[in-house]
C-alpha cells in the first residue's frame, strides 16, 4: 500500500527555533540554495555556454571571454589574468591587486567596450563601468592547489585527493559586486522576465563561470609545462571537474546584513521551512519511493562526511561525530521500511530524533527532506522577489505598539542589561578594513559610530519607557518625548510582516558566535565545507559537485549534488 497524504496541516517551526544561533550552526545547503536554483534554471531553459576566447601565455596570464545565451539574452563573462607574488595575495576586501579580475556584462562586446573594461575591471572599486555591466568580481589562485594540480596534469596524472584535502578549489574569490555599485546595473533595472531577475542569480552565474575559467586555466598551464619537458599533459577529468569548486572566505561583514534586511532573512528561512513542514507532515507507507531516496541520501551524506574527516570545523561539530548520528537515523528508517505495515509521518519522527541528536544532524536531515519536493521550486523563486518594505506608521497607538512588542519580542526579555557580558561588544564600520567589524566596548574608538545591531537592548529600553506612556497616544507623540527610540519603534513595525525577520540572538553579547549567522547565509547561497578560522570568519567552497558548462550544453546536468562524492578513483 502506498500512502502519501498530508494528514495534518503542515506546521512551520516557530521563530525561536529557526532563528536561534544553535540551530543555524547546523545549516546545510538545500535544493533551493541559490547556486542550485541557478543551474537548474540554466538546464531547464537550455542555456548555452561557450568559451569564445582564451588568450593566455604559458603562466596563465592574459584574458578570456565566455558567452552565455540565456532565454534570448546574450551575456559575456570577461576575465583578465595576471600572476601576483604570493606576498601580494590577500583575501581581504582592502586588497588592490588580484590574480584574476572579471565582469559579467550584457549585450554586445565591442572593441571599444572591451577596451573600457580592460582599463577599469582590474581596478575593481577604483574603476567605473557602463550600466550594462552586471557584476564585478576578483579572485586569487590558490598557492597550494593551482600549481600542484597543473604539475600533476603536466606529468600525465590526476591530482591526489589526500593532497587537495577536504576543500577543493583552484581559485579563491573575494567579492561579487552588483546592484549599482561603481556604475553597475541596478537590480531594479533588470526586467521581471529576464533570466537574471531572481536575487543573487547574477552573482551565482558569475561564480560558476569563474570556476569554469579556473579549470580551463589549469589545463592550459599544464599543457604549457608539459610542452617544456616533451611530455603530453592530461586534462582534468570529469570527476575532478565536478568536485572542484570556488574557494571563498567570509567574515563579519555578512552579519549586519541580516539585521538590516529582515525581509531577506524571512524569505531565506521560508525557503527552508515551508517545504520542510510539508515533507514532515506527509504520511508514508514503508514501500514508498521517497523513503528509499531518503535512505540513499543519508548514505551519501555519511560517505561525504567520512571523506571530510580532515576538515577543520571547530566550533562546529566535527564530521566524525556527525556521520554516526546520521547512521542512527538511517538504521531507524531501514527498520521502518523492512518491518512496518502501517503508514505514519515517519519523516517527522526522524526529524524529531535528529533534533535531539544535534543541530548538524537536524540541518542535514532537513535538507534531505526538502530535496524530495520539486513542486516548490517556482514558489521558492517567487519568495525572493520581495515587495517594498512598509512605510513607518506614526499614527499607530502606543497600545498597539506595546502589543507588538509583547507578541513579537518576548525572546528579548531574556537580555539582562545589568550584566556587562550582555553588551561586551559593539559593531562599527572599519575605515581601515572597509567593512563592518566588532570590538570590545571597553576599547571603544573615539569618533566611531556604533551600528544598530543591539536589537534586544533597544527593544527592552523602548518597552520600559512605553509602559509609562499613555496607551491612547500615538507613536509620533511618544517619539517626540523619546526620540532615542525611533529606531526600535520603526524596527517593530518593519518586522511585523516577517515572522522570521529577526535573529533570536544578542549580537553584542560576550557569547554571541558570528559564525552561526554566517553559516546560515552561506548555506543559503549554496556553499559547503564550512571551515572556521576563528570565531569571526570561515572558509567555504561554492559549486563543489556542480555540473560543468559542457553538462549544461549537453542537457545532461545532474541536479543531485547535495553531498558531492570525492574522486578517490583518481588517487595516484
Amino acid at each position: 500500500m502506498t500512502v502519501n497524504d498530508e494528514r495534518t496541516s503542515p506546521e512551520l517551526r516557530p521563530p525561536h527555533e529557526v532563528l536561534a544561533g544553535s540551530d543555524m550552526n547546523g545549516a546545510w545547503a538545500t535544493r533551493h540554495s541559490f547556486a542550485r536554483t541557478m543551474l537548474r534554471r540554466a538546464q531547464a531553459q537550455k542555456w548555452s555556454v561557450s568559451k569564445t576566447r582564451a588568450d593566455f601565455d604559458e603562466t596563465g596570464c592574459g584574458s578570456a571571454v565566455y558567452t552565455v545565451q540565456a532565454e534570448g539574452c546574450t551575456l559575456h563573462f570577461i576575465a583578465f589574468s595576471q600572476t601576483l607574488d604570493e606576498s601580494e595575495r590577500t583575501d581581504r576586501v582592502i586588497a588592490d591587486a588580484w590574480d584574476i579580475t572579471a565582469a559579467l556584462i550584457e549585450g554586445e562586446l565591442t572593441p571599444e567596450r572591451e577596451a573600457a573594461l580592460r582599463q577599469n575591471v582590474p581596478l575593481q572599486e577604483r574603476g567605473r563601468v557602463d550600466p550594462d555591466t552586471i557584476i564585478l568580481t576578483r579572485a586569487n589562485r590558490s598557492a597550494r592547489f593551482f600549481d600542484y594540480v597543473s604539475d600533476c596534469l603536466a606529468s600525465g596524472v590526476q591530482p591526489d585527493v589526500d593532497v587537495i584535502g577536504p576543500s577543493p578549489y583552484l581559485v579563491r574569490s573575494t567579492a561579487y559586486y552588483g546592484n549599482g555599485k561603481f556604475g553597475l546595473k541596478e537590480f531594479a533595472d533588470i526586467a521581471p522576465d529576464h533570466p537574471l531577475s531572481v536575487p543573487y542569480r547574477s552573482q551565482m552565474l558569475t561564480a560558476w563561470l569563474l570556476r569554469e575559467l579556473s579549470m580551463d586555466m589549469v589545463d592550459h598551464v599544464a599543457r604549457a609545462k608539459a610542452a617544456k619537458t616533451g611530455k603530453i599533459a592530461v586534462p582534468l577529468d570529469a570527476s575532478w571537474g565536478k568536485y572542484i569548486g570556488v574557494g571563498n572566505a567570509t567574515g563579519l561583514g555578512m552579519v549586519p546584513f541580516v539585521i538590516n534586511h529582515p525581509d531577506y532573512l524571512d524569505a531565506w528561512c521560508r525557503l527552508r521551512e515551508i517545504p520542510l513542514a510539508v515533507g514532515l507532515a506527509t504520511w508514508y507507507g514503508p514501500e514508498h519511493a521517497d523513503l528509499a531516496r531518503v535512505a540513499a541520501l543519508l548514505g551519501q551524506a555519511i560517505r561525504h562526511l567520512q571523506d571530510k574527516h580532515a576538515l577543520k570545523t571547530t566550533p562546529f561539530l566535527a564530521t566524525h561525530l556527525i556521520w554516526p548520528q546520521l547512521d542512527i537515523l538511517l538504521r531507524d528508517l531501514q527498520t521502518y521500511i523492512s518491518s512496518s505495515t502501517e503508514p505514519e509521518a515517519i519523516l517527522h519522527r526522524l526529524h524529531e530524533h535528529a533534533t535531539n541528536l544535534g543541530p548538524e544532524a537536524r540541518g542535514i536531515f532537513a535538507s534531505i527532506v526538502i530535496e524530495l519536493r520539486d513542486d516548490f521550486d517556482e514558489t521558492a523563486e517567487a519568495l525572493l522577489t520581495l515587495p517594498a518594505v512598509p512605510v513607518f506608521d506614526p499614527t499607530m497607538t502606543c497600545k498597539d505598539l506595546m502589543h507588538l512588542l509583547t507578541t513579537q519580542y518576548e525572546w528579548a526579555r531574556d537580555y539582562d542589561a545589568a550584566d556587562p557580558d550582555r553588551e561586551r561588544y559593539y559593531w562599527f564600520s572599519s575605515a581601515a578594513n572597509e567593512e563592518p567589524r566588532r570590538a570590545l566596548r571597553e576599547s571603544f574608538i573615539a569618533g566611531t559610530t556604533e551600528h544598530c545591531t543591539d536589537i534586544p537592548r533597544r527593544i527592552n529600553a523602548l518597552t520600559a519607557d512605553l509602559k509609562h506612556f499613555s496607551t491612547d497616544a500615538s507613536v509620533a507623540e511618544f517619539l517626540v518625548a523619546f526620540p532615542k527610540h525611533r529606531f526600535a519603534a520603526v524596527r517593530v513595525q518593519k518586522t511585523l510582516r516577517y515572522p522570521y525577520g529577526e535573529l533570536q540572538d544578542n549580537l553584542i553579547d560576550a557569547e554571541f558566535l558570528p559564525l552561526s549567522t554566517q553559516r546560515f547565509q552561506l548555506a543559503t547561497y549554496g556553499m559547503n565545507n564550512f571551515s572556521p578560522q576563528s570565531t569571526d570568519w570561515l572558509r567555504v567552497t561554492l559549486f563543489s559537485g556542480a555540473p560543468r558548462a559542457e553538462d549544461i550544453n549537453s542537457g545532461r546536468a545532474d541536479d543531485d549534488w547535495l553531498f558531492p562524492p570525492t574522486p578517490y578513483g583518481q588517487k595516484q
